[in-house]
């Protein structure tokens, strides 16, 4: 069965479990910046909570460029070496490559150049998931929030391109309902797609019951094409312990 988790302060990580939810997703470059102290304290959170932290987003700091003049693959080694060892630790099986501060094109830049930086990046970050047996996917970002690699489709070929058995697609529904890409983007993928954030694409807020977001419809692709990875949801709420739970019920009730 597709497994379902929400994108939240690992806070959070018992109170998901006790609604219901299969994992928590975090976020990797807030991970990485915790101090000592403050990594095994949520080492002995996620340790002792009926349910792990599965995936994460957010996979580099805004100030780690993948793209431009400013790349330095030291700097982009050493970061990965620290987050993905934390990651791991955790139990981390999927990390969310967006990042849409570190991929954007500069202005005046060879967008040319760009793709081919990203799809450094990937190769760069084979071994890294490979070492800690992580699967990282590339998630398409709306064209207001990153000026490369906007849809399912873009994400898919960069994976079908560079042929790295831990890159992988993400498919985020918000996303791909602000760039009216169809549901057909994620059985076109096939596959490569191996998660997925969704959200009401009104607002970007939890799903609820009646909201116009078309979760079932969502739900049967996924099924149609034999995904049983992981859904989570992504995005703002008003009242976590409110909306989590009415977020929960409609997507428990999609994926049945």
């Amino acid at each position: 069965m597709i497994r379902l988790g929400v994108c939240t302060d690992v806070k959070n990580i018992n109170e998901l479990a006790e609604i219901g939810y299969d994992y928590l997703e975090y976020n990797l470059a807030k991970l990485y910046s915790l101090s000592d102290e403050e990594y095994e304290e949520v080492v002995a959170l996620v340790d002792a909570a009926p349910i792990k932290v599965e995936a994460c987003n957010c996979m580099l700091p805004g100030d780690i460029k993948i793209v431009g003049e400013e790349v330095n693959a030291q700097v982009i080694h050493d970061y990965l070496d620290k987050a993905f060892s934390r990651a791991q630790r955790i139990g981390v099986k999927i990390v969310v490559f967006g990042s849409g501060g570190s991929r954007r094109v500069p202005d005046g830049f060879d967008t040319g150049v760009a793709w081919r930086q990203i799809g450094n990046y990937l190769r760069m970050v084979e071994r890294h998931a490979m070492e800690n047996d992580i699967t990282v996917v590339i998630e398409p970002l709306r064209a207001g929030e990153c000026n490369i690699m906007n849809f399912v489709s873009e994400a898919t070929l960069m994976a079908s391109l560079i042929q790295m058995p831990h890159i992988a697609v993400l498919a985020d529904t918000y996303h791909m309902a602000l760039g009216s890409e169809p549901l057909t983007a994620l059985t076109m993928a096939g596959s490569q797609l191996k998660h997925l954030h969704t959200a009401n694409a009104i607002g970007r807020k939890y799903p609820k019951e009646g909201d116009g977001e078309r979760y079932a419809e969502i739900f049967e692709t996924l099924k149609e094409m034999g995904y049983e990875g992981r859904v989570s949801v992504e995005g703002g709420c008003d009242d976590f312990s409110v909306d989590a739970r009415d977020a929960f019920k409609v997507l428990n009730a999609a994926r049945a």
